[in-house]
């Protein structure tokens, strides 16, 4: 049997080939750019492991007539299209629990480094200016209301982090609809005007694409904190820069970019902004979480390819 990884950022595939081999399954390894590249190396593929590459779609599945399965190196599942894949019998698979720790972590770091103007306060007195003025006007932490856009692990992994800072957590999950984790279900139009920091912490969706967008970010009368650290597309920069420079958005702290070449390449006003805190989505990231994420993803690649039922698969009505 044959595995194709379709793109990476990973050093080594040690993990993958051993416990593959011992399934009877060869890794081939490659670096597609694209969809209609990785097309032409699936030929004879029984399994796929997916990393950042979108398009995992019936043009892939055309060209790969063996394939049993595809297994995200990750939680989200927007590079792969669920339907078409569970109507043609193939197993979808994430590894939805690792990295909790390392995301919230990371959330909560672009929470208070921003509510306590840390980043913004550090280039004034490198350029100088030593003074209280500009992180006038300044919340107490204690004061606010946090709200989170998303209740899963990692949702839940935030409201306890936040817990010991804030007044109040509240949150808006369509799946989750009774107070848990010291937080309360609000709806989503009630979040988005009373909080003082909002968290994104929800998959990318249809129905999530620019979720946050001009008519959301009117909605903000509390000038909040937004974090997202989950995925781009569900923020319309354009509207959160405007939002920003019209004082709707007080700052934002993104781990994730709808379009990151534009912003880093480019002359963006985010990257102007002086309450802007940019990382290079490394909200997942330790030096744990990649071997861990690797061997999971290739654990259950092996299971599927054996004949068994792995822990995280998404579309279990394929077994039937």
């Amino acid at each position: 049997m044959k595995v194709i990884v379709s793109d990476h950022v990973f050093e080594c595939f040690d993990a993958e080939r051993e416990i593959l081999a011992a399934a009877g399954a060869k890794v081939e390894v490659h670096q597609c750019k694209s969809a209609a590249e990785l097309a032409t190396k699936v030929d004879g593929a029984e399994g796929i492991l997916n990393t950042y590459l979108p398009g995992i779609d019936g043009a892939i599945f055309d060209a790969a007539p063996r394939l049993r399965a595809v297994v995200r190196y990750g939680i989200g599942l927007d590079t792969i299209d669920i339907p078409e894949a569970t109507r043609r019998g193939i197993v979808v698979a994430n590894v939805p629990d690792y990295c909790i720790d390392e995301v919230a972590d990371h959330a909560m770091a672009h929470f208070l480094a921003l509510a306590r103007k840390v980043p913004f306060a550090d280039r004034k007195v490198r350029a100088g200016e030593w003074s209280l003025s500009y992180v006038k006007p300044l919340k107490p932490l204690r004061s606010m209301r946090a709200g989170i856009i998303g209740f899963g692990r990692i949702g839940r992994a935030l409201a306890h982090r936040l817990a010991p800072f804030v007044g109040e957590i509240v949150f808006h999950d369509p799946c989750v609809t009774a107070p848990a984790d010291g937080a309360t279900p609000v709806a989503l139009d009630h979040l988005l005007s009373d909080c003082d920091a909002i968290f994104i912490q929800c998959p990318a969706t249809p129905d999530t694409h620019h979720l946050l967008n001009a008519a959301a970010f009117a909605k903000m009368r509390r000038r909040p904190i937004l974090i997202n650290c989950a995925r781009g597309p569900i923020v319309d920069t354009d509207a959160l820069a405007t939002a920003l420079d019209q004082g709707l958005v007080a700052a934002a702290g993104l781990d994730v970019l709808e379009d990151h070449g534009a912003v880093v390449k480019g002359d963006h006003p985010l990257k102007q902004h002086p309450h802007v805190l940019l990382t290079p989505h490394s909200a997942w990231f330790s030096d744990a979480a990649i071997p861990s994420l690797q061997r999971r993803a290739a654990e259950t690649m092996a299971a599927i390819l054996s004949g068994q039922r792995p822990a995280a698969i998404v579309n279990p009505e394929v077994l039937r």
